[in-house]
């Protein structure tokens, strides 16, 4: 029986974002295929049991201090992880000056390389180029990396030559929900197929000023939704607000993820205008749940939606595509090739496979 320590994120059952959920994913897959998995979990997690679905879970005191907290709980998971694991999986490398302390005893460490995380404009000067520095110091002490996206571990093997080898490209997954009740929609004061959607984080490289720009440039009379956080107070955020209107509607944050697959599931078309990141999962689950895609144009989301979506640079291009959408409409079989992709390519099933074979290789060989 391998012994699996998941560190990293805030734990499980997922409360926050898509570290959390990919751990949930993952460590009870791993649990029902004969694994012993313990995730590390922040005492801010609302559940407090020591198990979940099979998983052990080791909540870890954390101070309540932002930035502070995140390196308190991966120092101490990565301590409490040198003896006694067959595999210690990291997600993210943000706390990439510890990793030296696995390295030095010997553990199949593996780190989860996440996106570009220095490239997002929200951070400072400082942030930015101590990001930077993790991202190099990751890759040339860890032995096993794992990018999520090939565009990720191109970018990564030709910044840094000779690390090809250390890397594996898993991608992250999703599930095609079942069909929810139109009338639940109306529940969130929306009609079905009325409006379209955007779910994200409300941040410059998301490009969420672009499509409402676009949008509100298009000749369509339908709504755009936005769930994200509007109540944060950024300079970005009150841009937003100023410049969006009438069609414009703000949901807030929302983590219910049935509301999130109500949501999807009646819109009309999905905006996504993600670009720094590589698989992303809100990108998935609007795919899982059949939706007519306009995404940014970048290789993370060429490379997931391949020819299935429309992309957009700019908010010209959000209005175009718009304005098309309302003169053409969209096939039936749009939908349905969106699923047949997530099936084939991004099936949670076939990825946890992929992680256990690897694991295995690493546990056998060293390599």
């Amino acid at each position: 029986m391998m012994n699996i320590a998941i560190i990293g994120s805030r734990g499980i059952p997922a409360e926050f974002g898509g570290f959390e959920t990919f751990a949930e994913e993952l460590a009870v897959r791993l649990v029902q295929r004969g694994c012993q998995v313990t995730v590390f979990c922040e005492n801010s997690q609302q559940y407090r049991q020591s198990v979940y679905k099979g998983v052990q879970l080791c909540h870890i005191r954390t101070p309540n201090i932002a930035g502070l907290r995140s390196i308190w709980s991966d120092l101490t998971g990565i301590v409490t992880c040198l003896q006694g694991y067959d595999v210690v999986y990291m997600l993210g490398y943000h706390t990439a000056f510890l990793f030296f302390l696995p390295c030095m005893f010997g553990v199949n460490f593996f780190v989860n390389m996440d996106g570009l995380e220095w490239q997002r404009k929200k951070w400072s000067s400082f942030i930015r180029a101590y990001l930077k520095v993790c991202e190099r110091l990751a890759v040339y002490c860890v032995p096993h990396l794992i990018a999520d996206a090939k565009a990720i571990t191109d970018y990564l093997t030709s910044t840094y030559p000779g690390s090809a080898l250390k890397f594996n490209t898993i991608p992250y997954g999703a599930i095609i929900p079942e069909d929810t009740d139109p009338d639940a929609v109306r529940e969130l004061g929306l009609m079905p197929d009325t409006y379209d959607l955007v779910v994200c984080r409300l941040e410059p490289e998301n490009h969420v000023l672009e499509i409402i720009e676009g949008y509100a440039a298009s000749s369509s009379d339908r709504t755009l939704v936005i769930v994200g956080d509007h109540h944060s107070g950024s300079d970005y955020v009150d841009t937003l607000l100023q410049v969006a209107g009438d069609r414009v509607k703000f949901l807030g944050t929302i983590f219910d993820s049935y509301k999130l697959t109500v949501l999807r599931q009646h819109c009309r078309a999905y905006l996504h205008g993600h670009s720094v990141g590589g698989t992303n999962p809100s990108l998935l689950e609007a795919m899982s749940c059949g939706n007519y895609v306009i995404a940014h144009d970048n290789p993370f989301n060429r490379e997931v939606l391949a020819d299935r979506g429309r992309f957009f640079r700019d908010a010209e291009g959000v209005t175009k595509h718009i304005d098309d959408l309302d003169a053409r409409g969209i096939s039936p079989e749009f939908g349905k090739a969106m699923k047949e992709r997530i099936r084939k390519k991004y099936d949670w099933e076939t990825i946890t496979d992929l992680y256990l074979q690897r694991f295995f290789e690493t546990c056998k060989t060293g390599r």
